[in-house]
């Protein structure tokens, strides 16, 4: 559904977690959930002495938590139950990826708080275990190609609407998601940078869309799926 899960919730064997984000891609062979961790951009990774801090041990180590967590057979049943939603690429491998996003650039650059930055540079890289990424709050830009995405909160009844991309159109796919995802109005209360009367617009077609679906579903209608964004 192009979409980004907030605070999506790991239930099932052992502990439970809510990593802050969760981006679930696809290829011919996998699904690829990727779990975020986003800590504060003042947090420091190392030390003066180049030693690890702790709050950047305890932030790399929620990622192993996750690891764990995906490493029973019964939450990788409960994940895609829960998240897939019973799509055609359900049973493709799972092969999660995982995210921490912590401190500035700065503390790695010449003129900072380190005496050998460059040592340091390698020494992060060199603790990353498999399938993670590090990332600082700088390396974070605009993706357009997403511009049609949503977040959406995965409550007990299902996925649920929280906010639209600035960027986000509406189309012919949309409405079987349109149906899943429910009432817009709250989503698009929290949107930022849209003016009211490009909501209200939003709002009208995602409802039309919504209608034709289930119209369609009744034997009342037909329609093409290759109209484009409007």
């Amino acid at each position: 559904m192009s979409a980004l899960f907030r605070l999506p919730e790991l239930r099932g064997q052992g502990r439970s977690f809510r990593p802050d984000f969760m981006w679930v891609t696809r290829s011919s062979s996998l699904i690829t959930p990727i779990l975020i961790e986003i800590e504060k951009p003042t947090k420091k990774w190392f030390k003066k002495d180049g030693r690890p801090t702790e709050r950047f041990t305890q932030a790399h180590d929620q990622l192993n938590d996750w690891r764990g967590w995906f490493a029973h057979p019964e939450n990788q049943t409960i994940f895609r139950n829960q998240y897939l939603f019973h799509e055609r690429y359900e049973n493709r491998q799972l092969e999660p990826w995982f995210v921490l996003i912590f401190g500035r650039q700065s503390e790695f650059e010449h003129g900072g708080p380190h005496s050998n930055p460059d040592a340091l540079r390698f020494k992060r890289d060199g603790m990353r275990r498999d399938r993670e990424q590090f990332m600082t709050f700088d390396s974070l830009r605009p993706r357009f190609d997403h511009g049609s995405s949503v977040t959406v909160s995965m409550l007990a009844e299902g996925p649920r609407l929280y906010a639209f991309s600035p960027l986000f159109g509406t189309d012919a796919n949309i409405g079987a998601d349109a149906i899943r995802l429910g009432d817009p109005a709250e989503a698009l209360a929290r949107s930022v940078m849209m003016t009211p009367e490009r909501k209200r617009y939003l709002a009208e077609r995602w409802e039309h869309w919504r209608a034709d679906v289930l119209e369609s579903r009744l034997g009342n209608r037909t329609y093409g799926f290759g109209l484009g964004l409007e």
